[in-house]
């Protein structure tokens, strides 16, 4: 167990949740795109609502899928817990405080929470469209910490988008890059083999 660390605090998608395929349909649209759209981040932010977000998509794009198709096709994009994060979560919670911190959607969070079941494994999820600050404002580390009640030095994200870490180190979080489930694994036994050294 590393002494120094409480909280370990996690992002969702591509992470320890796995997505599969395009969020859109008919589009290429990887999740770097995706993250840099405005309308994914109005979205993100809880201003514009799910038929808003599929007809704003549908004109811009020129996607042939009508706005229910849109909407459930999204809602897909998301496959579950990767194979093997939930026993990796439980196990951390043994010795660490355990928590989520995700740019989600209206969409996306009933299946997070509910099919999913996340909150079996995190003590608490902060959600980007229930507060209305989205990763990498400041203001939502800032507001994770003070909800979770944890400093930033005794507090370990991970995170598979490079601007978010950089935003969470610079509030002295302890932030690490790891794209999909095998990298978080990767990530964890060295910082577990560091803190017995």
């Amino acid at each position: 167990m590393n002494e120094n660390i409480e909280l370990y605090l996690f992002d969702l998608g591509g992470v320890v949740i796995e997505l599969e395929g395009t969020p859109l349909p008919n589009l290429e649209m990887n999740a770097s795109a995706w993250l840099t759209s405005t309308t994914a981040k109005e979205f993100e932010l809880g201003r514009i609502s799910k038929h808003q977000f599929a007809e704003i998509f549908k004109k811009e794009y020129r996607i042939a899928e009508t706005p229910n198709e849109i909407i459930e096709h999204f809602r897909n994009w998301p496959k579950g817990f990767y194979p093997g994060a939930i026993e990796l979560l439980k196990e951390l919670s043994l010795k660490y405080r355990v928590a989520a911190l995700s740019n989600t959607n209206e969409i996306h969070w009933p299946r997070i929470i509910g099919e999913f079941g996340a909150y079996n494994v995190f003590e608490k999820i902060i959600a980007s469209h229930t507060v209305g600050i989205a990763k990498p404002d400041p203001s939502i580390y800032l507001h994770a910490l003070s909800e979770l009640k944890v400093r930033p030095e005794n507090t370990v994200f991970i995170d598979d988008n490079e601007s978010n870490v950089i935003a969470a180190q610079k509030i002295g979080i302890k932030a690490y890059l790891a794209k999909g489930f095998s990298e978080v694994v990767s990530l964890i036994s060295t910082l577990e083999q560091l803190s017995t050294q």
